[in-house]
């Protein structure tokens, strides 16, 4: 047996170990209510809604540890058996992440475990201090001695440890077990810090034969992939990856696609197997026309012997079919997306729906049905994405279905759970404005359906269960129509929105009061996006993010909303957002076709204020070719969730945006996570076409820097140095300033696109502009090159060129001596004005 070795120094992190990766166990508790109000988790932290059935496993916990594995199970391969489950020791490769981590979503709730096991060379006897991070629980042994079991289980809010643990001369053996229960979205990782002065070594015991340099080469090589498109349309999808092994190496790539799954989602998976030769840079992996369109998500694997070595990565493949084809009125794009979705979607009940609109395979449909019914029963997560379509087919379809299959929709919607107040074990999401809108409506026409019939969760009969259902829908919709969407502009939500409120439009007669509120929604959604829209997408500010659609503009749901609603955008397989539009009757009012495309010579600005208790201000600047958006002064200088604060944007990949990363590797798990949110919420005003981004970071968040989204590989041209980038594309213009300098990343997954700027306190300064107006790149760049940034006594003073001063003082920002920050909230309507532009003064 021999070593592979990292040195782990002080302050470092021990994110080196074999590991047996996840095991799962699903749980089963007393069904209990819940209680809370919606949107109110998002002012004041998810964990005011924990649930009952974490408590009731704390407690079972609580001095039960985990199993001591003996140590000589903890070797490379070896198998160990937890839960009825078995899994071997592999070795973990961090690729940037300083714990180790295995985050996850889970549909239902499932106990988690995972042992790590790893060697420290110490080269004398010392006592020496260790701090443990983690949301679940940690249990620690040393050298076969129990040292701790840490077990916060606060759900994904880390708490910290500090402990000290005895280190013989030589090798010393280190066993950690980590264990939770997932809820939906779950944090499962630990990180682990050394704290002494001396420098150890973490060592990985392999077999023999394992060649140490060519799996340390592998690793390098894995370090430095990258996609060098952020979009491939209809072409060869290639992999950067550069062979600098000298040997040939066998390369396992696992790819899927983003997908609204809701049963046996793993079957949507594609594994290949590839050889790169030595020195080959590129590897391809397929033709975009050859999958289904979407943003996917790879595996990239390198086996060296009988290790293999994987990381995460992540781009979006488009059909250029889906570009060239408009259909000229609503109907017809209705029907393209229906023949659509039929040909093309995964299996799931918006499949089913489109096959039995179009007078296709009904026991096809059915067998879908069935299939997506399991996943309803076991009340997973976002069931009522899924159970409002099943209602509509139920009653569009009923006469096309067999009695089978009508049989075992009624059993599912008479078992299935419609409310806080209903006891159950499950991990379904109540407090969001949108679930609450889908689970009130399935709840509404589950009791209208079924009047004389006894609901088993509820115990109320059909009556019962739809009177009550009506005054959480008027609830739900005295608010809405008021104050609007809290998770504002988002791309992942409005789409749940509309499926909502054209499900209600659908399913509801003629005269009913429901339909008339579902209208009012709709048409107060697709004006939104009729006048947040800039190229055919959604790419603003937003209340709630997700790398998936902060890149993947061409495959989000709002995309083929603004297409099929105003031949704007694309269409795309993003069928949660259109189901239930192409379902139904519903058309936006034509006059917001207005606001879809802009004179040559027009700009539009739109201020408000929307949400839960006047949530957000908002502030989006847009003319025919750029646009920039921005939630001001929103929670600055907290700690930040899935916030998108401010967004530059020329198309839908030439786009820019600054965040402070809430987790250090791309493509984790985290909200927030590297791209979308912030871990430490900015202070954001906006002025037209300038925004401004103030930074304070406090020590007490490990990540200490800030950094920019700019795909230079997007644009057409670019100019950068040490603090200011600007990019060109379409004779449109965005640029970046940023006090603390700015770091490209020229290798890995990030290469040209990720812009750092170290520092806790930094000033970013964002601008879009247009060759009308700035003459050329080289005279934009220059422009913001005359832009200071320096302290005052108060605060920090920010001097534009074309607009003047701009003061940052402590509780407030002025522009001309006015405060920029609203003392009045203003309606969710808000005020819109469409001006001319004027010419810019750059001198």
């Amino acid at each position: 047996m021999k070593y592979l070795t990292y040195p782990l120094e002080s302050q470092g992190f021990i994110n080196r170990c074999l590991t047996t990766k996840t095991y799962t166990k699903s749980q089963q508790f007393d069904k209990v209510t819940l209680k809370g109000k919606v949107n109110e988790w998002l002012k004041y932290g998810f964990s005011i809604h924990e649930n009952p059935c974490r408590k009731e496993f704390i407690n079972h916990r609580i001095g039960n540890l985990p199993e001591f594995v003996s140590i000589e199970k903890c070797k490379l391969h070896n198998e160990l058996q937890v839960f009825d489950e078995k899994r071997t020791f592999e070795m973990y490769f961090p690729f940037g992440n300083v714990g180790v981590d295995f985050s996850e979503f889970y549909n239902i709730p499932t106990y988690l475990r995972c042992y790590s096991y790893v060697e420290l060379y110490s080269n004398e006897e010392r006592e020496e201090m260790f701090h443990v991070e983690t949301c679940g629980g940690i249990t620690v042994w040393m050298n076969e001695e129990f040292i701790t079991d840490f077990i916060p289980f606060t759900r994904n809010m880390v708490k910290s440890n500090t402990f000290k643990m005895k280190l013989k001369k030589g090798y010393n053996q280190l066993l950690l077990c980590l264990d939770d229960l997932a809820e939906r979205d779950t944090d499962f990782y630990y990180r682990l810090q050394y704290l002494g002065d001396s420098t150890l070594e973490m060592c990985l015991p392999v077999e023999d034969q394992v060649d140490l340099n060519a799996m340390k080469e592998a690793e390098k090589i894995l370090e430095e992939i990258s996609f060098d498109k952020e979009l491939y349309i209809s072409e060869v999808v290639e992999l950067a990856i550069n062979n600098t092994s000298g040997q040939e190496l066998p390369i396992h790539v696992s790819y899927k696609p983003v997908a609204d799954k809701l049963t046996n989602a793993h079957t949507i998976g594609t594994e290949k197997d590839y050889v790169i030769k030595p020195d080959q840079k590129t590897l391809p992996l397929f033709e975009a026309d050859d999958v289904i369109p979407g943003f996917y998500y790879f595996g990239v694997e390198i086996q060296i012997g009988t290790i293999s070595i994987g990381r995460k990565i992540a781009t979006q493949i488009f059909h250029k079919k889906l570009l060239k084809h408009k259909e000229s009125t609503i109907a017809q794009r209705k029907l393209e997306a229906l023949k659509y979705l039929e040909e093309v979607e995964v299996d799931n009940v918006y499949k089913a729906a489109s096959i039995l609109m179009m007078n296709g395979d009904t026991k096809k449909a059915e067998r879908i049905i069935e299939e997506e019914l399991q996943g309803i029963a076991l009340r997973k997560d976002c069931s009522d994405f899924h159970l409002v379509i099943v209602m509509q087919i139920y009653k569009k379809f009923h006469s096309k279905l067999s009695s089978e299959c009508l049989r075992k929709i009624e059993l599912t919607i008479l078992e299935f759970r419609y409310w806080i107040d209903e006891p159950g074990d499950d991990v379904m999401w109540f407090f969001s404005e949108n679930h609450a809108l889908l689970f009130h409506i399935c709840q509404y026409f589950a009791g209208q359906f079924f009047k004389d019939s006894l609901f088993e969760s509820s115990s109320l009969t059909g009556r019962e269960l739809s009177l009550k259902a009506e005054g959480l829908l008027d609830e739900w919709f005295s608010y809405f129509l008021s104050d609007y969407i809290t998770e504002w502009n988002s791309n992942a939500y409005i789409p749940v929105d509309v499926l909502g409120l054209c499900s209600l439009y659908n399913l509801a007669e003629d005269g009913c009061k429901y339909k008339a509120f579902a209208k009012e929604g709709l048409n107060r959604l697709f004006y939104d996006m009729a006048v947040n829209s800039h190229d055919g997408a959604i790419m603003t500010t937003f209340g709630r993010s997700y790398e998936k659609e902060l890149k993947g503009n061409y495959t989000a749901g709002t995309t083929s909303l603004l297409y099929i609603a105003y031949n704007h955008g694309c269409l795309n397989r993003a069928a949660l957002a259109y189901i239930a539009f192409i379902l139904g009757d519903y058309e936006p009012p034509i006059d917001y076709n207005r606001y879809l495309s802009l004179g040559d010579k027009e700009e539009l600005i739109w201020e408000k204020t929307q949400g839960f208790e006047k949530h957000v201000d908002l502030y989006m600047y847009k003319n025919n070719r750029v646009q920039l958006s921005t939630a001001v002064n929103f929670r600055p200088f907290t700690e930040g969730y899935q916030e998108h604060i401010m967004q530059a944007t020329i198309d839908k990949t030439a786009q820019v945006f600054i965040n402070h990363p809430g987790e250090i590797q791309p493509y984790g798990n985290g909200r927030p996570n590297f791209w979308a949110g912030n871990g430490s919420l900015p202070r954001g005003v906006q002025y037209k076409n300038i925004g401004i981004l103030e930074y304070h970071i406090p020590e007490t968040h490990r990540i200490d820097f800030t950094h920019a989204y700019i795909p230079l590989q997007e644009c057409d041209n670019y100019i950068g140095d040490v603090s200011c980038v600007v990019i060109e594309k379409n004779d449109s213009y965005i640029g970046v300033l940023a006090q603390q300098g700015l770091m490209m990343q020229s290798v890995g997954p990030c290469k040209f696109r990720e812009f750092i700027s170290f520092g806790r306190d930094n000033i970013w300064v964002i601008k879009v502009g247009r060759k009308e107006e700035y003459q050329s790149l080289q005279n934009f760049y220059a422009h913001m090159k005359k832009t200071l940034i320096q302290a005052t006594e108060t605060g920090y003073e920010i001097i534009d060129s074309e607009y003047g001063s701009f003061k940052l003082e402590k509780d407030d920002v002025l522009y001309q001596e006015k405060s920029m920050l609203r003392k009045e909230h203003l309606s969710s309507q808000g005020i819109l004005n469409i001006s001319t532009i004027q010419t810019h003064t750059t001198e």
